[in-house]
């Protein structure tokens, strides 16, 4: 569900809104509307919108100075100004303050509201499947595997681009070289060498699948000084070249 709250002083247009987005979506819900900036305010502090739709120009507060002010608080809340011709320039100032978007109020239509709204919806979807995912493979990690190999592959996602070493994170996580080379294969059940390896080649084939990088760069990014032995380590996992894999 994503909640908004329409902030306009101009009584038609704000009942407009609300009943608009209401008949969109099931998924849009507005908390309430006010009729100018601070009573919005106070609004957005007590039902925690994650959208707000504002009017720029309005009595007592205005929408650039709710902006300000709300995102002091409440730094994620996404804010839709709306606007006419004549402050369209100065509209383009709330932009600085962390507007999501301002609309033009003579060209909105219910198109567009759903067109927007629900690109929003499906962009905090997204990002909360995202965050559920990663807190799954948190759980996952600290039930199947002990603190120190926990910290270990930790330490690997945090400095895979840097030099590591077996000794330099057996020292890291306070074991001896042996005794975690052991403990590392038995749990994880590969040799960490390998598992560092395999780890760089899968960053690397994202970013020579997804970005425009000599392979070079890509070879640095991922930790190897040497692009040649790079791409030889890569065919060895993949089967295939960097630029093989790339097109």
């Amino acid at each position: 569900m994503l909640n908004i709250l329409v902030v306009e002083d101009e009584a038609p247009i704000r009942d407009w809104i609300v009943y608009t987005i209401s008949n969109i979506s099931k998924n849009f819900n507005v908390l309430a509307s006010a009729s100018n900036g601070k009573e919005a305010y106070e609004l957005a502090v007590k039902l925690k919108p994650q959208v707000i739709i504002s009017d720029i120009q309005m009595p007592i507060m205005d929408g650039i100075e709710l902006t300000k002010e709300i995102k002091k608080i409440m730094p994620n809340v996404l804010v839709i100004l709306l606007t006419n011709y004549a402050e369209f320039s100065y509209a383009k100032q709330a932009i600085s303050c962390g507007v999501y978007e301002y609309l033009v109020k003579s060209d909105i239509r219910q198109k567009e509201l759903n067109e927007l709204l629900s690109n929003i919806y499906q962009n905090i979807q997204n990002n909360n499947s995202a965050i559920s995912e990663n807190q799954k493979h948190i759980e996952e990690k600290e039930s199947k595997y002990s603190k120190s190999i926990r910290k270990a592959m930790e330490y690997i996602e945090l400095n895979y681009k840097k030099h590591i070493s077996l000794s330099s994170i057996s020292k890291y996580v306070y074991l001896s070289p042996e005794y975690f080379s052991r403990l590392f294969k038995e749990e994880v059940g590969e040799n960490f060498s390998t598992y560092l390896t395999i780890y760089r080649i899968k960053k690397a084939e994202y970013l020579i699948k997804n970005t425009d990088m000599k392979i070079s760069q890509i070879s640095n990014e991922v930790g190897y000084t040497n692009s040649g032995y790079f791409s030889k380590t890569y065919k060895k996992y993949k089967g295939v070249s960097p630029d093989e894999d790339r097109y």
